[in-house]
């Protein structure tokens, strides 16, 4: 008596025309994400450029009205100046440093391309990024 029946077609696996298909789609799916994926770490590093230049024009302004003058004649010194700190030598806040805080010293002010200074000297943050210029 023979107890082995032949194997029905569901039974035995994949055909090679299935492995393929699949293997298509998901080369389909990774042609589409990865560029995205690019995108989204190019868009984080300008973000994160945007956040620290508004911190700098924020601590640049801070430091001006409690009386702190910046030294440096371009857009890269000052940005150095705020970047690593300055007090003021009289006033409320003598004494205080003014830092821009999760921003180093050793990071390069030339990055900052949404730092300009406008015709009084003052920084400011310029969202197109159209005041690069020192």
């Amino acid at each position: 008596m023979n107890t082995h029946s032949k194997p029905t077609r569901s039974s035995r696996g994949f055909s090679l025309v299935e492995l393929l298909t699949v293997i298509a789609v998901i080369g389909i799916i990774a042609s589409i994400a990865i560029p995205n994926i690019g995108s989204i770490t190019t868009a984080a590093k300008s973000a994160a450029a945007q956040r620290n230049a508004q911190s700098i024009c924020s601590m640049f302004a801070a430091g001006q009205a409690a009386g702190v003058t910046w030294t440096g004649t371009t857009r890269n010194l000052l940005v150095g100046s705020v970047i690593t700190g300055q007090a003021p030598a009289d006033g409320a806040f003598v004494g205080k440093t003014f830092k821009v805080p999760n921003v180093s010293g050793t990071d390069l002010t030339s990055a900052y391309v949404y730092i300009g200074k406008d015709s009084d000297n003052n920084l400011f943050y310029d969202r197109t990024g159209a005041q690069s210029g020192s």
